[in-house]
């Protein structure tokens, strides 16, 4: 998981995803680091300013296949979006 490093998560922060995630979801994220720097590029690029709290509470959400992970956020007013978003990430589960 030292990709995680270059996405500018801490070790503090990658030692919480380690013992905060589901065994499978650890996995996958492991063994899929393409799809997690896809999507996190994804959300990081629309400019929400919290999406490292996003990525580390809902890193499942990031395993998805990127082109449905951004067809997701490109449903909404962009504006509307971030200011959700920033306000409370756990809305990434509901979009």
């Amino acid at each position: 998981m030292d990709y995680l490093k270059k996405l500018e998560l801490t070790d503090e922060e990658i030692n919480s995803l380690n013992t905060s995630l589901k065994k499978n979801v650890l996995e996958s994220i492991v063994l899929f680091p393409e799809i997690v720097i896809a999507n996190y590029e994804i959300l990081k690029g629309i400019g929400i300013k919290n999406y490292k709290e996003i990525f580390i509470s809902h890193a499942h959400m990031f395993l998805m296949n990127p082109n449905k992970f951004q067809a997701i956020f490109e449903k909404y007013d962009h504006a509307d979006l971030i200011r959700c978003l920033e306000k409370n990430g756990a809305i990434i589960e509901k979009l």
